[in-house]
């Protein structure tokens, strides 16, 4: 290559932690246009051209990484008078560097068979927020040397933060000011307009600090210390046995909904779940209101003397009943807090959201969903909102 390449500050600084050779995982973390992707796309082809390298690209769908990662790999290989068409096998998405043996392969995260397949030295997972955490650990199962990714932190909370945060990896933070060099004035107006227009929108995208996306379910809730005393209290219960068996309690006052944590346990037996209930004081005096898959258990808790029912399972109306009053949390209620960071809708191959939740950690969500839509849908139960 003759070309003079401008390289980005990202790409230095990913350039910089791969060849150190003491990152395991390498993530890029940071606002909207910060270079990310391109730098990393600009990365991927340096070390092919010298060294010999399998070398995976992989996106949360196909569509995804065509218009993406992929786009930008092609686009940078012809700017460096270096593309060969010959070599871009376009049936198995791999573009080959003959002089040393390497090649890159593109595959979304969508194309199950692939994620089991054969492995790789170097990953690069692209918007890996987006990639199902058990898609990841397939990936990450089967390479060898190193693992780049790159997010902007919509997000509250993310497997991928686990992974930037643990020791032993790095985590290389950017904004749109490290990539002011190849940003127009309109460009960067427009990313600066976020701070008068939406706060979390600007923290996420113009700062590239860590916020909460638009597949967020819930976003009002607020953590409290201790439940307050209320008049009006139901439980909501999920059963599991290799998943937790979630027992939630809930209280109404003023208009707003109280939540807090009594069980989240696995391996629980129906015997073993009406002994733990009644140590808690839960007498046939209050509702206890289950999910409908398990009438057998149902039947076996009720004979046990305990006040429990089917709940009304609607998803999509007990959702907006949840979102339609102020929402506080205890402090202990450390499963129901990590499950509802981590409650989000789904999002299809083109990255749209849809009206229904991922059925991934949610055991906790459906028992405080449960418990209040099945309480307040009742017309003669209907609270009067403050």
């Amino acid at each position: 290559m003759d070309k003079i390449i401008s390289y980005t500050p990202v790409f230095e600084a990913n350039k910089e932690a791969y060849e150190s050779g003491l990152y395991r995982f390498i993530g890029n973390e940071g606002s909207t246009r910060s270079s990310k992707t391109y730098s990393l796309c600009q990365l991927l082809p340096t070390i092919a051209l010298n060294q010999t390298k399998q070398i995976t690209v992989c996106s949360p769908s196909l569509p995804h990484l065509k218009r993406g990662a992929r786009k930008d790999i092609i686009e940078i290989l012809n700017e460096w008078g270096i593309y060969n068409d010959d070599d871009f096998n376009k049936t198995d998405n791999v573009y080959r560097f003959p002089k040393t043996g390497s090649y890159i392969e593109f595959f979304g995260a969508d194309e199950t068979n692939k994620l089991r397949g054969p492995g790789r030295n170097i990953l690069y997972c692209n918007e890996m927020n987006l990639l199902p955490k058990e898609s990841y650990f397939q990936l990450a199962l089967r390479t060898t040397d190193v693992i780049f990714g790159d997010w902007n932190p919509a997000d509250e909370y993310s497997y991928v933060y686990d992974l930037a945060d643990a020791p032993g990896n790095k985590l290389i933070h950017s904004t749109y000011k490290n990539n002011l060099a190849n940003l127009t004035k309109s460009q960067i107006d427009e990313i600066e307009s976020l701070q008068n227009a939406d706060e979390n929108l600007w923290k996420v995208y113009g700062l590239g600090q860590r916020g909460t996306s638009s597949e967020t379910i819930y976003t009002h809730w607020k953590q409290i210390e201790t439940f307050p005393q209320c008049d009006d209290i139901c439980f909501g219960l999920d059963f599991g046995f290799n998943h937790p068996t979630a027992l939630v309690k809930v209280g109404f006052l003023d208009g707003a909904c109280y939540v807090d944590e009594q069980l989240y346990e696995s391996k629980l037996t129906n015997d073993d779940l009406a002994y733990l209930i009644k140590t808690m004081g839960i007498t046939r005096s209050t509702e206890i209101f289950a999910e409908t898959a398990r009438p057998e258990a149902i039947e076996e808790i009720r004979r046990a003397g305990l006040n429990i029912k089917p709940a009304d399972k609607s998803v999509i109306d007990g959702i907006n009943m949840v979102k339609s009053m102020p929402l506080y949390i205890t402090s202990r209620s450390t499963n129901i807090l990590k499950e509802i960071k981590s409650y989000k809708w789904k999002v299809d191959k083109d990255s749209r959201v849809l009206d229904e939740p991922v059925k991934f950690n949610d055991d906790a969500m459906d028992a405080m969903r449960y418990a209040i839509y099945t309480r307040l849908f009742k017309p003669k139960r209907k609270l009067t909102w403050a």
